[in-house]
């Protein structure tokens, strides 16, 4: 009976926390919630530098199979270079003379194969930046197959940067590298001669939020 006496008189009791106990715990919950907020704040920092890291690695990837790949089993390619005689000898783009003229259009590389078909890598330019596109000719130079675009922001087509982004390489057995400028608007059939390319391609623009480095790819020609 004095127990329960006891009892009604607890739940009876107005009386409620006491300044201190209020404080203590208002302090445990700051803390509590600024250590959870450091943490979301960490882990969304790790995730944006994981995928700006991805997508450096997917395009300097992407590029370099490309390039490649196409290289490979070329019979033969072509340095356009920035005449327009390029264009009139059936050279794999999507350019026409008024935008090859106006420099909207740099066609820096052409790749040719013993089927006559054609893959052909340009500069498009637009709103102050360019644009490394891949474009495809199955009957040769008329680009009517499928195209893609292989990294952007990059400089405008008419920038000096690209008039040495494409080399001429051979490689020596047990020497180094070798690298010179090719011959301009001129097919390079021979495989000993030509073996090879080296393309350059430079960072892109400042003040992007993805930045990638300027990435130099060696593609030779399967002479064997």
């Amino acid at each position: 009976m004095k127990h329960k006496k006891n009892l009604r008189q607890m739940l009876k009791s107005d009386q409620g926390l006491s300044l201190a106990e209020v404080l203590v715990a208002v302090g445990l919950t700051g803390l509590l919630a600024l250590g959870c907020t450091q943490l979301a704040l960490a882990s969304f920092t790790s995730a944006n530098y994981t995928q700006s890291i991805a997508v450096k690695s997917l395009n300097s990837g992407n590029a370099n199979r490309l390039v490649t790949t196409d290289m490979e089993n070329a019979s033969g390619f072509l340095i356009p270079g920035k005449s327009a005689q390029s264009l009139s000898s059936g050279v794999c783009t999507s350019a026409d003379s008024s935008s090859f003229a106006s420099g909207a259009v740099n066609p820096l590389v052409v790749i040719q194969y013993s089927s006559g078909s054609e893959i052909g890598y340009e500069i498009r330019s637009d709103n102050g930046s360019g644009s490394l596109w891949r474009v495809s000719c199955p009957t040769g130079g008329s680009a009517s197959g499928p195209e893609s675009m292989i990294r952007n922001l990059l400089p405008t087509g008419d920038s000096p940067v690209w008039d040495s982004s494409v080399t001429c390489a051979s490689f020596p057995i047990g020497g180094t590298l070798q690298t010179a400028n090719c011959s301009t608007d001129t097919w390079l059939t021979s495989s000993s001669v030509n073996p090879g390319i080296v393309f350059t391609i430079p960072s892109t623009l400042p003040g992007k939020s993805v930045s990638v480095v300027a990435q130099s790819i060696v593609a030779a020609r399967n002479s064997g």
